[in-house]
């Protein structure tokens, strides 16, 4: 009996390891998954120069990035330039394309235009977690995530200049599949 213990523990370890080579080879569906994390928006000063003395807003998008395979999605905001008025804002948000219409799927913190240079926030989505029911034309508050998985991604963003015209904000948004 004593030696059969072992001989079945080596046995069992053996059958396991063959087992999860078979799950997890070149050739899994894991394994195919082999992106690039693309740049949805390239480093750049964005800014809002509208002048008068009522609060403006300017907004943007970057190009569509296309991520057919992908399970999750890690999305990346390096901020590397916030030098304005502490009352100007910026928001990033991550948008998935559900038929003809963009949908928000991230919406990081807002930043404040106080003068505070590299900050890097991160947001996770994937395809298995649970989401809640929702109006299409529904805003996604600050630092929230809905759970969506489209085909394509793309980032917006929008500046709100306290009235001054200055609001500059030098950032970029990489989108890392999983």
């Amino acid at each position: 009996m004593k030696t059969l213990v072992p001989f079945l523990l080596i046995v069992t370890v053996i059958f396991l390891l063959a087992f999860m080579g078979g799950i997890i080879d070149s050739k899994s569906q894991a394994a195919t998954h082999n992106y690039e994390a693309p740049v949805m928006l390239t480093s750049a000063a964005r800014v809002n120069t509208a002048t008068g003395t009522a609060t403006s807003t300017a907004t943007g998008s970057g190009n569509e990035i296309d991520l057919p395979n992908a399970i999750g999605v890690i999305f990346e905001l390096a901020q590397t330039s916030a030098d304005n008025d502490s009352t100007d804002k910026l928001d990033v948000y991550i948008q998935t394309k559900i038929g003809d219409n963009w949908v928000d799927v991230v919406h990081f913190t807002q930043i404040d235009g106080n003068g505070t240079d590299a900050l890097t926030y991160y947001a996770k989505i994937a395809a298995n977690l649970a989401q809640d029911d929702f109006e299409v034309g529904t805003a996604l508050t600050e630092s929230n995530v809905r759970h969506l998985m489209g085909r394509s991604f793309r980032a917006r963003w929008v500046i709100i200049d306290s009235g001054d015209g200055d609001a500059s904000f030098t950032f970029s948004v990489t989108a890392v599949p999983l």
